[in-house]
């Protein structure tokens, strides 16, 4: 793994890091924000992981999936609080095996969520509501729903393991 400990100290060393620890307001802010943007994240690409999967048969995946900009608008404001986090402490960050776990898992999310667009969405989306879905879409789905969860457990897990390298 390359040592990223210089740039973790250039980045605290910024304005920008100084501001976002100077202020009382806007990490708890950023926390709040982060927690409801991940419950429209998970909440909402849940549901359409578990139609993948199979369950809500009587409900078309469009329509499940035309929810999904909602959980982009999610994931989007999870983006920039995630950034201000790593900006405001990227030593907390960089040096927890925990939170390369978590950026993982976030690629594995991404990567699925590639496939199923470019691979499998065209024949998913003309199986109507009760019919059975290729085992591929069952298995992204499945995938998805345990990084996303995988995702949402390493970031809890940061503030209790700490430096772990």
């Amino acid at each position: 793994m390359p040592d990223l400990m210089p740039f973790a100290q250039w980045l605290r060393a910024t304005a920008a890091s100084d501001w976002i620890n100077s202020s009382r307001w806007l990490w708890p802010l950023c926390e709040s924000l982060h927690f409801m943007g991940l419950s429209l994240l998970i909440g909402i690409t849940g549901f359409f992981d578990l139609r993948l999967m199979g369950f809500f048969q009587r409900v078309s995946i469009g329509a499940a999936r035309a929810l999904m900009p909602v959980a982009l608008a999610g994931f989007a404001i999870n983006v920039v609080t995630g950034l201000v986090f790593l900006i405001g402490l990227p030593e907390q960050y960089f040096n927890n095996r925990v939170w390369w776990f978590k950026v993982a898992f976030l690629a594995l999310a991404g990567l699925n969520a590639g496939f199923y667009e470019t691979r499998l969405s065209a024949k998913v989306l003309a199986v109507g509501p009760g019919g059975d879905l290729p085992r591929a879409a069952k298995l992204v789905g499945f995938v998805s729903l345990v990084s996303w969860f995988a995702v949402l457990y390493c970031g809890r897990m940061l503030a209790f393991i700490g430096d772990a390298f």
